[in-house]
């Protein structure tokens, strides 16, 4: 598995995240373990409706203070190829609900905004979750 670094835009809502120096996305879904009545061990496991957590990093404190907690919309990641790779990522997730914001100063260090967004599928057969090559 290629491992890509270079994150060369994200946007949310259609609004540019300018800057952003990190993204980490978790995608997860809470098992249920399902059994009968005069089952001793599960039967089978059940999953909850995917729930998506992501954690933007932007150096563009000045975008981050225009946004709204509660705000809801596509939020897309376009990250650089590798150097044995000849197209990047681009990553988006639709229904995409801000909600954090977390400012972070430091002595003698740039400013960087922390949004935190979270999505889940509305129906239990969608993923709010996309990535594919990028198109070059």
């Amino acid at each position: 598995m290629e491992r890509y670094g270079d994150i060369t835009s994200a946007t949310f809502d259609q609004t540019a995240l300018s800057g952003p120096v990190s993204v980490r996305i978790l995608r997860q879904a809470k098992p249920a373990p399902m059994g009968g009545d005069n089952d001793a061990f599960s039967i089978s496991i059940q999953l909850s409706r995917p729930v998506i957590n992501i954690e933007i990093r932007i150096r563009d404190t000045a975008v981050a203070e225009s946004l709204s907690l509660g705000q809801a919309g596509v939020l897309a990641v376009e990250i650089a190829p590798t150097r044995s790779e000849q197209n990047g990522r681009s990553i988006s997730i639709t229904d995409a609900v801000l909600i954090g914001i977390e400012f972070q100063y430091e002595q003698s260090a740039p400013a960087v905004a922390k949004l935190t967004f979270t999505a889940q599928a509305n129906e239990g057969d969608t993923d709010p979750f996309a990535s594919q090559e990028a198109q070059v």
